[in-house]
């Protein structure tokens, strides 16, 4: 995991961060608010390995991934597309009825936009592997329960992605 780090080079502008570091952890656990994900997805299981590429809505690359056989394959509605593992699939999506490929999500996160911690481009080490980038103004989000307990695993959401898949949990 180390070598694949020094091999994969973070965009030359952003910031790089712990993902796991104190000041990231101290932002989602006292700005952070709980979101609840929202409209439908489609998904399908791989039965073969399948390289990912992850692209934002304004066209730049986030991150990639390879999902292995059983891994889910997510189509957010914007596009975006990204891999979950079998385990946390059944626990962050239910399929809609009558409408097989299609699932609702039931998954929340722990969430503060980027603006908030570091203000800036922003190049993590994503929990797959692979360098994940984000803009200024991207988020940080944690899976979280319904109390708001955090998972302690925060990866980046392109702002414009949060936007159109995640609301506010009043």
């Amino acid at each position: 995991m180390i070598l694949g780090w020094l091999r994969r080079k973070p965009t030359a502008s952003a910031l790089v961060v712990d993902r796991l570091s104190e000041t990231l952890a101290a932002a989602l656990n006292t700005r952070g608010k709980v979101y609840a994900k929202f409209g439908e997805i489609k998904a399908v299981q791989t039965t073969e390995v399948t390289p990912i590429e992850t692209v934002l809505a304004d066209g730049r690359k986030e991150t990639k991934n390879v999902a292995q056989i059983g891994d889910w394959i997510v189509t957010n509605p914007g596009g975006g597309r990204y891999v979950v593992k079998p385990e946390k699939f059944a626990k962050l999506y239910g399929p809609k009825a009558g409408s097989p490929g299609v699932y609702v999500p039931k998954g929340r996160v722990v969430a503060v936009q980027n603006t908030v911690v570091y203000k800036k481009p922003v190049s993590t080490m994503a929990s797959w592997g692979e360098m994940q980038t984000g803009a200024a103004d991207c988020w940080w989000a944690d899976t979280c329960d319904e109390a708001g307990k955090r998972e302690g695993n925060p990866r980046i959401i392109g702002a414009a992605e949060f936007a159109q898949t995640y609301r506010l949990v009043a």
